[in-house]
């Protein structure tokens, strides 16, 4: 009876997130990058322990407001700049090892399927393992505490999150403004009551309050400390940025499941530009006027 692998063959090809960047070539171009973030995909001591110890974890006490400092902001975007690097770094052999999958299965035969399951565990579990503690063991690596590291990772997603919705709030806004201009033109008007009037102002001033309580002290805070730590980094970038950082960025490119796709590689490319350019505090080519909301 031969052993079906596809749909450990297809988990993984979707698993595997920069797997469709050719491994032909892959690693000279990572390390002609450099080291942005202060370190190397190859100094990260992936043996390490892939979550926060209990230790890191009573080293950091998050503050009771919630807020961010400039200085973590740094530590943020040099962490995440270098747990990209070491997913990327990864993705080639992990790669190679779905490819001698995907031989070994045109063959057929029990032996093959009994090794490509075992394989393909094998592999889903190491990925598992790089993408989980890809961040903590960055983190480490950078002399930073990866629970507090965790803390600014949380809040720069809520920070990317609010700066995504902003346009529309600005718009709802805009809608309370007309509204409370139509009300109080249509004062005095003939068959128009002073209740409908009343009515529409408090309908516009409903929808405006909608749009101040959903920035907190914090959240203003948080943002005033991104813009203190780069302030030539635009919305837009920190909006991609958080994104990223949280997982959704990354997730993003499971999409593209062929090992041939230069999309993928092209978006990569793109991400990691956005975290050197951040890092450098200076607006990545192309987003200048970019809406927080626009998708790369």
């Amino acid at each position: 009876m031969q052993i079906k692998h596809a749909p450990i063959r297809r988990a993984l090809a979707l698993g595997l997130i920069a797997s469709s960047a050719a491994a032909c070539g892959f690693k000279d171009r990572i390390a002609q990058k450099g080291a942005e973030s202060g370190a190397t995909a190859q100094d990260v001591d992936q043996k390490s322990q892939a979550s926060v110890t209990d230790a890191e974890t009573q080293a950091f006490k998050a503050p009771a407001d919630s807020s961010l400092t400039p200085q973590q902001v740094d530590a943020y975007l040099r962490t995440s700049l270098l747990q990209f690097d070491l997913i990327r770094a990864e993705a080639p052999a992990l790669h190679q090892q779905v490819q001698a999958m995907d031989e070994r299965a045109k063959k057929g035969g029990v032996l093959s399927g009994l090794r490509n399951a075992a394989e393909g565990i094998n592999a889903m579990s190491h990925w598992a393992d790089l993408v989980g503690g890809s961040y903590v063991r960055s983190a480490r690596t950078l002399k930073h505490n990866p629970a507090e590291m965790e803390y600014v990772r949380e809040r720069m997603a809520a920070v990317s999150t609010h700066l995504a919705m902003a346009p529309a709030q600005a718009g709802v806004k805009q809608m309370a403004d007309q509204l409370r201009q139509q009300a109080n033109a249509m004062k005095g008007q003939p068959g128009i009551t002073q209740e409908q009037v009343d009515a529409m102002i408090q309908q516009a001033n409903e929808l405006e309050k909608g749009t101040e309580n959903s920035v907190s002290p914090a959240l203003r805070q948080n943002l005033q400390a991104i813009h203190q730590a780069r302030g030539n980094v635009t919305d837009a970038m920190w909006t991609q940025i958080g994104m990223v950082g949280s997982g959704i960025g990354l997730v993003a490119l499971t999409g593209l499941g062929d090992p041939a796709d230069t999309a993928t590689t092209r978006k990569m490319g793109e991400i990691r530009q956005l975290y050197t350019d951040a890092l450098a505090n200076k607006v990545t080519p192309g987003m200048e006027n970019k809406p927080a909301n626009a998708q790369s």
